[in-house]
């Protein structure tokens, strides 16, 4: 693009990252590498964020801008009443995110199907997706009442994206057990021979994400230093036993073992691979998403190869 401000031509490279959601900037970001300013429908605080750490200059339709290129344009506008869409996930509850995580990932979107699948109670399961179809995320073209009645995803593309969002954001707040051991070789050697099969001889529901689940699904990285672990709450409850199990030690630093708490029984419905159990996929894009940089990147490859979010 050209800008003539005076005297002076500016010119620079202008990239369109659709709705504007985090995983939109980043995929831009990793398709034009020389781009200078990114634009979008309507740019959420989370991307804005992203956009500033790494430089970028961004403007959205709302009228925001902030622009800064090498030749010396500057514009800076931050309408005090801009009328955008709402950010939804600011406003997500962990209910609403396992909702939506359930939907993306096949289940039939009514309060009995998602309650069933989540463990969630059913005025949580009723009120997020609720707020989902209020957010526009859920259409209902039969009855409109009832437990059964039946909702359909409108654009499971911008769902996806928010759901990453809003799930980032939760990630964020959550402290993870660190978990010091040694192993021999390749983590996931580690994982399928010694460590999955003594959680499961314990009864412990578990699911591997993060890079070692990307690369079980849609490989990419060629590096997996830390294994990534959801682990039920009650056998996160004992640390000591938790510890044992892993053949470790709990650590502030220095972990190879980083572990949360799975919230509902879909986080560790993904597939087995190689004797290994795999977090949803949604679930492992979202945490990719979240940990930025080359893992980023790892998210995107599986979001396209492995065609995440496309069982809704």
């Amino acid at each position: 693009m050209t800008v003539k401000a005076g005297a002076v031509k500016h010119h620079f490279i202008v990239g369109w990252a659709a709705e504007g959601w985090p995983a939109d900037v980043e995929r831009l970001a990793h398709l034009v590498p020389d781009v200078d300013v990114v634009a979008a429908a309507h740019l959420s605080d989370g991307a804005m964020r992203w956009l500033d750490r790494e430089g970028l200059s961004w403007a959205d339709e709302t009228g925001r801008a902030d622009i800064s290129v090498k030749s010396g344009l500057m514009i800076l506008r931050q309408p005090s009443a801009v009328r955008g869409k709402r950010e939804p996930s600011m406003r997500w509850t962990r209910s609403t995110v396992a909702v939506a995580e359930a939907a993306l990932s096949g289940i039939t979107p009514t309060v009995a199907g998602i309650e069933n699948a989540t463990g969630l109670s059913r005025h949580a399961t009723a009120t997020a997706l609720s707020r989902l179809e209020e957010l526009g995320f859920f259409e209902r073209p039969g009855a409109v009442r009832g437990p059964r009645s039946a909702r359909r995803i409108v654009n499971t593309s911008a769902f996806l994206d928010a759901y990453a969002t809003a799930e980032g954001e939760q990630r964020q707040k959550e402290s993870p057990v660190l978990v010091h051991c040694l192993w021999n070789g390749d983590p996931l050697e580690a994982l399928a021979s010694g460590i999955g099969p003594a959680l499961t001889r314990a009864d412990a529901h578990w699911a591997v994400t993060g890079a070692a689940a990307s690369v079980l699904l849609a490989p990419y990285l060629t590096e997996v230093t830390i294994l990534e672990l959801y682990i039920d709450p009650q056998t996160m409850a004992d640390r000591a036993r938790l510890a044992s199990l892993l053949d470790g030690r709990i650590v502030e630093k220095g972990h190879r073992i980083e572990i949360r708490q799975i919230r509902t029984p879909m986080t560790v419905r993904g597939p087995v691979i190689d004797d290994i159990q795999v977090a949803l996929p949604i679930r492992v894009y979202a945490d990719l998403l979240e940990s930025g940089g080359r893992w980023a990147e790892a998210g995107q490859h599986l979001r396209e190869t492995f065609n995440v979010g496309a069982a809704a």
